[in-house]
């Protein structure tokens, strides 16, 4: 997987661990009676929830170029397939052939689509 994708689903874990904090110092904070220290901590909290939400956004952006970098490229290595064989190349058809359905695969697994 790519570095940018691990990097934001990394940072939205770490974001989501700090809100739920945030909530349960809320928690505690009502059940003390501190209402106004409760609203700021779940206040808090919802802005890391928010800032997840970005960073999960970020990294489905980033899944679904890098997949459209591998159709592309499987793409291409599906061409020289094509011109392999019809020049009579078979070994060199099928080695191609298996490229592009390799990065076919990498695409389909970016995208979360499985068999």
């Amino acid at each position: 997987m790519n570095i940018e994708i691990d990097y934001h689903l990394h940072r939205a874990s770490v974001d989501i661990a700090k809100g739920f904090r945030q909530f349960q110092k809320a928690d505690a904070s009502l059940n003390t009676g501190e209402i106004d220290r409760a609203v700021n901590h779940l206040s808090k909290g919802l802005d890391y929830f928010t800032t997840a939400e970005d960073h999960i956004a970020k990294a489905e952006d980033d899944a679904y170029n890098e997949a459209g970098e591998k159709i592309v490229k499987g793409n291409r290595e599906l061409e020289k397939s094509i011109d392999a064989y019809a020049k009579g190349n078979v070994d060199d058809a099928q080695i191609d052939y298996d490229k592009a359905v390799d990065n076919y695969d990498k695409a389909l697994d970016l995208i979360g689509v499985s068999e």
